[in-house]
C-alpha cells in the first residue's frame, strides 16, 4: 500500500471514529452521510453538534467532501487513503464466498488456466471487473510438434513459469515424421529462452535462417503459434455487468467511458505502473497518474510461483468499493492458487494429456 503521509497523523480518536463511520456508511449506502446518521446508526458517544463540527474540520483538512450544499459528506481520496492505511479492520470472508471459491477454482489446467479461474472467481465474488496482467519476461522452455493425423499437427509450447500453450496447424499435404522431428529440433535450438512477447519476431528470423526448406509447412505452424500468442497479455474478466448496477453508473455516458477505459491498454498500464512497488497495492482516485481513473480505485495483487513473478491480478471499481472484502478475497484466492501449484505439477497437465492422446 502507499506510504502514509505525515499530515495524516494528526487526527484524534474522535475524528478517526467519525471518519471511519462516514467511509463505511458511504461504501454501504452510496448516500452522503450526515451527523444524524452517525448518531443513530453507529451510536457514537458524541452529540450531533460535536459530530457536525468535526465533520466540518475533516472537510477543511481534505478528508471529507460535501457534494451539495445542505447534503451530508462523502470521503475524499485523502479520506479513503487514511481509512485504508489506519482505520480499516481485517474482514473474514463469509462461508458462502469461501465455499464458492474452493469449489470453483478446481486446479485443472496449466498456470494460465488457473490464473484465469482465479480472476473469474474474484470478479464474481466482488461483482467487479478484474484485469489479468501476465508476466512479460516469461520465456520458452520447450516446443513439441506432434503429428495428430496426416493433415493436423499439434504444437505445444511450454514456458519456464509453467505456462503451456497449444495450437493446431492444418496442413494441405502429408509430412513425413522425420521432417517434423527435424523442424522440432531446429525450433528448440532457436527458440529456447526466447521471451514469449518476442516469439513472433524470432519466429520470422528462424524461418529465414534455418527453415526455408520447410517454408510452406512452417507458414502454417508459425501462423498457428502467432495466433495463440496474439491473445493479449492483458485479459479483462467478467464483472462489468454487475458493477454497472452501482449508482455511480446511473448515466449512459459514464457507463460508456468506464467500459472504454478499462478496455484501453494504455490506461490500465498507467494504473498498474503506480502499483509496481508492492505485492498488494491500493491506488485510490487522484493517486492514479491517469486522469480518467480519478474517480476509481485499482487494487492489485502480485501472483507468484516459487518466488517467480507470474503476473498481476487487479480489481478496478469506484472509489466507494468495499476495500476490506476486496483485500480479503484477493489474499484468500492467492493462497488457494499457491496451494494448487504446490500440490499439483501444473506445468505438466496439458503436456501429459497430449501425450495420452497420441498413444
Amino acid at each position: 500500500m502507499s506510504a502514509k503521509s505525515g499530515d495524516n497523523m494528526n487526527l484524534d480518536e474522535r475524528k478517526k471514529k467519525i471518519l471511519s463511520s462516514v467511509v463505511e456508511d458511504y461504501i454501504e449506502s452510496a448516500e452522503p452521510v450526515g451527523s444524524k446518521t452517525l448518531v443513530e446508526k453507529y451510536h457514537l458517544d458524541y452529540s450531533s453538534a460535536t459530530i457536525r463540527n468535526d465533520m466540518k474540520i475533516l472537510e477543511e483538512e481534505g478528508y471529507l467532501e460535501q457534494p451539495h450544499v445542505s447534503a451530508g459528506r462523502i470521503p475524499s481520496t485523502k479520506g479513503y487513503r487514511y481509512y485504508v492505511d489506519n482505520l480499516m479492520k481485517e474482514r473474514k470472508l463469509s462461508m458462502m464466498d469461501i465455499d464458492y471459491i474452493n469449489s470453483t477454482i478446481n486446479g485443472f489446467g496449466d498456470v494460465d488456466d488457473i490464473f484465469e479461474q482465479v480472476a473469474d472467481v474474484v470478479s464474481k465474488v466482488l461483482s467487479t471487473p478484474t484485469v489479468i496482467t501476465k508476466n512479460n519476461t516469461d520465456t520458452i522452455e520447450n516446443i513439441k510438434v506432434v503429428k495428430i493425423s496426416d493433415n493436423l499437427l499439434l504444437i505445444v509450447l511450454m514456458s519456464k513459469n509453467g505456462t503451456v500453450k497449444d495450437c493446431i496447424a492444418k496442413l494441405t499435404d502429408t509430412v513425413e515424421d522425420s521432417v517434423i522431428e527435424k523442424m522440432t529440433s531446429i525450433l528448440n535450438q532457436n527458440l529456447t529462452g526466447t521471451p514469449l512477447q518476442e516469439l513472433h519476431l524470432v519466429l520470422n528470423n528462424v524461418i529465414r535462417k534455418d527453415l526455408e526448406a520447410f517454408s510452406g509447412l512452417m507458414e502454417e505452424i508459425v501462423n498457428s503459434i502467432k495466433y495463440e500468442m496474439s491473445k493479449n497479455m492483458k485479459k479483462l474478466n467478467s464483472g462489468v455487468e454487475k458493477i454497472l448496477e452501482n449508482p455511480e453508473f446511473s448515466d449512459i455516458e459514464t457507463v460508456k467511458n468506464f467500459i472504454n477505459m478499462i478496455s484501453t491498454k494504455e490506461i490500465i498500464d498507467s494504473a498498474l505502473d503506480k502499483s509496481k512497488e508492492n505485492k498488494l497495492s491500493i491506488v485510490i482516485g487522484s493517486e492514479n497518474k491517469e486522469v480518467l481513473l480519478n474517480d476509481y480505485t485499482v487494487i492489485s495483487l502480485d501472483i507468484e510461483k516459487d518466488n517467480r513473478y507470474l503476473g498481476k491480478l487487479s480489481v478496478i471499481g469506484p472509489k466507494r468499493m468495499n476495500y476490506a472484502k476486496t483485500i480479503s478475497t484477493l489474499k484468500y484466492v492467492n493462497d488457494k492458487f499457491n496451494n494448487i501449484l504446490k500440490l499439483n505439477k501444473i506445468s505438466d497437465v496439458k503436456g501429459d494429456n497430449s501425450e495420452k492422446g497420441r498413444r
